[in-house]
């Protein structure tokens, strides 16, 4: 376990961030109605109320139950979230019928469950109603992966500025919102080291700027720790987070500055190596914290050590994606100079013809 001066960059760096909007982020208020079958309804309620964790729920939940036959679509204009939940035994009356595109009609974000059912192979795409909702067929409720494809579906149809509010309030969508929030940073800071790494290979200007990925990469872990935090339901008090998890995610800090230094330090490395390091230590430092604020969890030296190098290969993986993916732009936008450069020595040309 590292000593408390061994983390200093990193206590300092996170104290240093400003994260009243962060948290005010968290706390935003939300509303989800579900409103269909009133089994199906219940059975997603429960689902994604629901969770072990060491938090619990913040404040009360903000799915709303209700029924196609008597709910008022015009009442929902402010609504975040509309599921709509269908079973395989029920058929609709028109008037049901009627609500649906009613409810389509507000143009809200909207999830149709079919729950207990498999729709023909032939079904098509949704009906024209509800065609701008994400449909999620649940064949076998009792499916292992049931709760995470429901959490997805919702996910995909909240707005992102509200998924840490939704997260804190519901723990049924914590373990998703935390996975993509642990992959979304890793892969920015791996686009970071990727865009500042030309310069960085300058032997007079790599110094100044390995310091400078540091202190850039390490604010984007301390706040990817806090959001965590907060999608866990952690109390909202960053000191208090911060003597609880720097210990807990030390070794994973210091193992992506030591890493980082030494690598920015020989050029002759190339980016490739860069990027990797820079997308495994955060991953890997997401994955501490989240294990922690999820269970109480300390992984041990060990499994902080297997965990970073199947993190290091992810990043090599992405690494080479970026690359390719950079190498594919620039060529495109060295193609388009030269057609102007071409473009414009034609019109030359021709006024001097």
């Amino acid at each position: 376990m590292p000593k408390w001066n061994d983390l200093s960059i990193a206590f300092n760096t996170l104290r240093e961030i400003d994260v009243a909007a962060i948290r005010t982020e968290a706390e935003r208020p939300l509303t989800i109605v579900c409103v269909g079958a009133v089994g199906v309804c219940q059975e997603i309620a429960t689902r994604l109320e629901r969770g072990t964790q060491r938090y619990g729920p913040i404040g009360p939940s903000p799915i709303q139950l209700a029924s196609l036959a008597t709910i008022i679509p015009d009442e929902l204009h402010s609504v975040d979230l509309i599921i709509i939940g269908l079973e395989r035994t029920t058929r609709l009356s028109a008037r049901e019928l009627t609500t649906i595109d009613r409810l389509a009609a507000l143009a809200l974000p909207t999830v149709v469950v079919v729950w207990g059912t498999a729709l023909p192979a032939d079904a098509g795409p949704l009906h024209p109603r509800v065609a701008h909702a994400r449909l999620l067929v649940v064949p076998d409720p009792m499916a292992p992966d049931v709760d995470e494809q429901l959490a997805s579906a919702i996910l995909d149809r909240l707005p992102a500025e509200l998924h840490l509010a939704a997260a804190r309030r519901l723990p049924g969508l914590r373990a998703t919102v935390a996975r993509q929030l642990i992959n979304n940073v890793s892969f920015t800071n791996a686009s970071y080291v990727l865009a500042t790494a030309l310069p960085a290979q300058i032997p007079i200007f790599n110094v100044p700027f390995a310091a400078a990925d540091i202190l850039v990469l390490t604010k984007n872990q301390a706040i990817l720790v806090y959001r965590l935090a907060l999608a866990y339901g952690a109390p909202p008090d960053i000191r208090e987070r911060l003597r609880e998890v720097l210990p807990v995610i030390g070794g994973a800090f210091i193992w992506r500055q030591l890493a980082r230094s030494l690598v920015g330090l020989i050029p002759i490395w190339g980016v490739a190596p860069k990027v990797a390091i820079a997308y495994a230590g955060t991953y890997t430092t997401g994955m501490a914290a989240w294990r922690w604020f999820a269970e109480g969890e300390i992984i041990d030296q060990a499994r902080l050590k297997e965990l970073g190098r199947e993190a290091l290969a992810l990043g090599r993986a992405r690494a080479a994606d970026l690359i390719a993916q950079a190498r594919r732009t620039g060529a495109v936008q060295v193609d388009r100079w030269q057609r102007w450069g071409e473009a414009l020595r034609s019109r030359f040309r021709r006024k001097e013809k």
